[in-house]
C-alpha cells in the first residue's frame, strides 16, 4: 500500500532569526521555551488578523472595524520554565478581541495546574515547591497563592469524587477501616478519617467513601454508610473490619445480612496481649493454626487443640479468641484465590501509613474539607498502583454460594463458651 505524504517546506535557523551556534549553546529546556514562544507567537498573530480580517499593514477596506495596537508582554509558565511572549492587542473593535489562543489571566499551563495539585497530594509544602522546583519552572508561579490555588483544584476534585453516583458499580467486597489523625489547628485530640474501599465485580480496586469519623462512634459509620447507599451502592458479598465496636454496631443495624470478615491481624495482636511475652512465640504459632489452614474444618480442629493446651494456662487469651472468632472465619467460605485479601484489612492499613506520612507534614490543616482532600488523593495514589483481583465466571458464582452459606449456616464454636467471662 502506498504512502502518501506532504512534503515540509525547510526552515533554517536564519529563517528563525538566529544562528546554529547560538541554538547549540542552549539548554534543551531553553529550547522548548523558545520554540513555544514562536509557536504562540505566530499563532496570537494569525489569530488577530482572522478577528480583524485582513493581515499586518493591510488596509481597512472590509472587515472588522478597529486596527492593531502594538503588543503586550505575557509571561506563560511552561513545564520547562518561563516563556516570555509577546501578544499584539488589537483597538477598536467590537466585541473586544478576546485570544483563545492564550486566555486573559492564562500564566500556565493546564499540564502545569494537574502537576502542582499532585505534588500537593504528595504532600509538598509550600516551601518544598520552591525548594524542589524553584530553579526548574522558576520563581514565577511559586508563591504560597499558587499553592492554594493546586490545593483548591484538588479540593473541587475531591467535591465532585464524594458525590458521583455509584449506582453502577457492582462491588464484591468492602473493606472499612479508619485512621486517626491530628488534623486542626490547636491542640485538639486526633480525629478518626473513615474510609471505605472496595474491590468491583471485575477485579479492580475502588475508593468508595471518605469522611471525617470523630471517634469511629456507630453514629458516624452509620452515616458513612447510608450515603453511600444514597448514592446508589449496592450491598456488598462481604464485608472486611477491624472489631471498632461502633462499626460493628452500625453494620448490624445499617446493613443486615452482609457477612462479616473481622481482620485476624488485629484478632491475634488481641490474643497475644493476654499472653506473657516468653510464650507468645508458640502461642503465635498456634493461632497462625487456626486462621492459615487448609480449610475451614481443619481451622476448627485448630481451635479445639489451642483450648485444649492454652485454656487452663490461659484463659483470658481464650476469651478474647472466643469473642468474633466466627467472624474472624468467615473467609474460609470464600474462592481460596483470595484469602490472602480477606484475611486482614492490611489492604487499607498500609495506603494509612502513606497518609500519616503526608499529613505529619502539613501538620494542622485549615479545614475538615483540605485534611479529607489529601487523604483521597492518597488513597486514590495507591489504589490506582494496584493491579487488581482475578476475577471469572467460576469465582463470582463461589462468592455468591459463600454470601448464602455465611448467612445460613453457623460456625460451631462453643467449645470456647467457658472463656468468654475470662476476658
Amino acid at each position: 500500500m502506498s504512502k502518501s505524504y506532504t512534503k515540509m517546506e525547510e526552515l533554517s535557523t536564519a529563517d528563525l532569526g538566529l544562528s546554529l551556534d547560538e541554538v547549540r549553546q542552549w539548554s534543551l529546556e531553553e529550547a522548548a521555551r523558545s520554540g513555544a514562544k514562536m509557536i504562540l507567537e505566530v499563532a496570537l498573530a494569525e489569530e488577530v488578523a482572522e478577528f480583524l480580517g485582513r493581515k499586518r499593514h493591510e488596509r481597512a477596506e472590509s472587515g472588522r472595524p478597529g486596527y492593531r495596537n502594538g503588543k503586550r508582554a505575557r509571561r506563560i509558565q511552561t513545564g520547562r520554565g518561563i516563556a516570555d511572549v509577546e501578544a499584539p492587542k488589537a483597538t477598536g473593535t467590537a466585541p473586544p478581541f478576546r485570544s483563545e489562543t492564550l486566555p486573559a489571566f492564562k500564566r500556565r499551563s493546564a499540564k502545569m495546574e494537574e502537576t502542582m495539585a499532585a505534588l500537593c497530594a504528595e504532600g509538598l509544602s509550600t516551601r518544598d515547591f520552591r525548594r524542589a522546583l524553584g530553579g526548574f519552572w522558576g520563581d514565577t508561579g511559586l508563591s504560597r497563592s499558587s499553592v492554594s490555588r493546586a490545593n483548591k483544584i484538588l479540593c473541587e476534585q475531591f467535591g465532585a469524587w464524594r458525590k458521583r453516583d455509584l449506582s453502577g458499580e457492582d462491588v464484591l467486597c468492602l473493606f472499612l477501616d479508619g485512621v486517626c489523625l491530628k488534623m486542626r489547628i490547636g491542640n485538639s485530640a486526633a480525629e478518626a478519617a473513615l474510609v471505605a474501599r472496595g474491590v468491583a465485580r471485575e477485579g479492580k480496586r475502588m475508593l468508595f467513601g471518605v469522611a471525617l469519623g470523630g471517634r469511629e462512634s456507630e453514629e458516624s459509620w452509620k452515616a458513612l454508610l447510608l450515603s453511600m447507599e444514597e448514592r446508589g451502592l449496592k450491598h456488598p458479598s462481604l464485608v472486611v473490619t477491624d472489631g471498632n465496636p461502633g462499626l460493628i454496631k452500625a453494620l448490624k443495624t445499617t446493613w443486615k445480612g452482609v457477612p462479616r470478615q473481622r481482620c485476624i491481624a488485629h484478632k491475634i495482636r488481641n490474643v497475644l496481649s493476654r499472653v506473657p511475652k516468653k510464650h507468645q512465640g508458640e502461642v503465635k504459632q498456634a493461632l497462625r493454626g487456626i486462621f492459615y489452614a487448609a480449610d475451614l474444618d481443619e481451622a476448627l480442629c485448630a481451635v479445639k487443640a489451642f483450648a485444649a493446651k492454652y485454656g487452663n494456662a490461659f484463659p483470658a487469651a481464650c476469651g478474647i479468641l472466643a469473642k468474633d472468632l466466627a467472624d474472624c472465619l468467615t473467609f474460609y467460605r470464600f474462592p481460596q484465590e483470595h484469602w490472602k485479601r480477606l484475611r486482614t484489612s492490611n489492604v487499607i492499613e498500609r495506603a494509612f501509613k502513606e497518609a500519616r506520612r503526608r499529613t505529619n507534614v502539613v501538620g494542622r490543616f485549615p479545614t475538615e474539607r483540605s485534611a479529607l482532600t489529601l487523604i483521597w488523593a492518597t488513597l486514590e495514589q495507591d489504589r490506582l498502583s494496584w493491579n487488581g483481583a482475578r476475577m471469572d465466571e467460576r469465582i463470582l458464582l463461589a462468592v455468591e454460594k459463600a454470601k448464602e452459606e455465611a448467612n445460613s449456616e453457623v460456625i460451631d464454636l462453643s467449645i470456647l463458651d467457658i472463656y468468654v467471662d475470662a476476658a
